[in-house]
């Protein structure tokens, strides 16, 4: 049942850890605030929903997981956590855990560790779960 474990690296890769880590919040930070899709959206108007450039709510006409994340983060960077909520209900608990997940997996890289996740069917289903309930929380109580 243990799914998570450390492993000792050498220095290049807890490097090469903390570039790729950087490198990915940097990306995130840069797609909040400019989003794709609403570039996309500039150049081809009436691509969209007026409101939405998720492209699963745009084809079925339900919110995927994760919609509103965009202004959510915003509002959650703006430490307005009521706001972020309405965007998405689930936003506020998504970003505290990630961002406590990516200052653990940058300390361990500065001790040269690294986490390893073991995938098997308790894992997957756990994983499955999680995202479902995200899911229904956005789709009852979302702000679409």
């Amino acid at each position: 049942m243990n799914f998570i474990s450390l492993r000792k690296t050498s220095p290049e890769e807890s490097g090469r850890i903390r570039l790729i880590l950087i490198a990915s919040i940097a990306l995130s930070l840069i797609t909040a605030k400019y989003y794709p899709l609403d570039m996309l959206n500039h150049f081809f108007p009436g691509l969209f929903r007026e409101d939405s450039s998720c492209i699963m709510l745009n084809v079925t006409g339900m919110p995927c997981p994760f919609c509103g994340m965009s202004r959510a983060f915003g509002e959650f960077l703006h430490l307005d956590f009521s706001k972020s909520m309405y965007y998405n209900p689930s936003s506020v608990l998504f970003f505290t855990f990630s961002g406590i997940f990516c200052l653990t997996i940058f300390v361990l890289s500065f001790l040269n560790y690294k986490f390893v996740l073991k995938f098997n069917r308790f894992t997957l289903l756990v994983f499955i779960i999680a995202l479902l309930t995200i899911w229904i929380l956005n789709v009852y109580f979302g702000h679409h």
